[in-house]
């Protein structure tokens, strides 16, 4: 069955995600969360049509993946196919379009949106400043913007994601050839190539390894992830 999450209001659909993950968790034989870069249609299908070795059921969750409308273009596509699974899909993705959100939900697919009611009365903050400056290699701006963004009231999964977009761009733009901006805008290829001259190739490892497993941990009830993001942002 294809679950799916949306809409502006992304504490309530953040709180919603978390409540069906875990009763969905507890049907399924194992649980698998889809990280950044790792999304295809061939993907989509192998996992609609896997089995565990058993005959277990498995979760996979799709946590803000499907932010462009490309890519939503394909859930839309493996929407029937991921319902008429035996396995479990759960999509969080508050910025899902709303035309895209309303055919998937003609498959009969489990879709609810949250959509704001009243105006979003957290201080305005760019997110991807924060990016940015990982990016510069500048621990105290990055550590000041960290604590803006949770005083914003980011949660600590917007701003680990955002933090992993920013060194998945450095390890595309590293070694890339001039000319190539990986499928990134001009201007985001160009900030990331630049940015990518701070780290070795091995760092930039280091740093996507950091925060697989800082996300990994907090889901798994191990260390909560805004105190592993605060020595993250302490050890660059």
């Amino acid at each position: 069955m294809l679950y799916i999450i949306y809409g502006k209001d992304r504490e309530k659909g953040r709180a919603r995600f978390r409540v069906l993950r875990e009763e969905l968790g507890k049907k399924c034989g194992e649980e698998r969360s889809i990280l950044e870069g790792e999304l295809s249609k061939e993907l989509l299908h192998s996992f609609a049509a896997s089995q565990g070795l058993f005959g277990n059921t498995s979760l996979f969750v799709f946590d803000c993946l499907f932010d462009k409308k490309a890519e939503q273009e394909v859930l839309l596509a493996h929407a029937n196919e991921l319902r008429l699974s035996p396995n479990s899909f759960l999509v969080f993705e508050p910025e899902l379009d709303k035309k895209i959100g309303d055919e998937i939900k003609a498959t009969k697919a489990e879709v609810e949106e949250f959509a704001l009611k009243k105006a979003d009365t957290r201080t305005e903050f760019n997110i991807f400043s924060l990016g940015d400056a990982l990016g510069k290699r500048n621990k105290k701006e990055l550590w000041v913007l960290y604590q803006e963004a949770t005083s914003a009231g980011l949660s600590s999964e917007e701003i680990s994601g955002t933090l992993f977009w920013a060194v998945k761009n450095l390890a595309l733009m590293k070694n890339a050839k001039n000319g190539d901006d990986a499928g990134m805008s001009p201007f985001v290829a160009k900030k990331s190539r630049e940015f990518a001259k701070n780290y070795t190739q091995e760092e930039i490892k280091n740093l996507s390894r950091s925060l697989v497993t800082i996300y990994h941990e907090a889901h798994r009830g191990g260390e909560p992830m805004d105190v592993a993001l605060e020595r993250f942002i302490l050890s660059i």
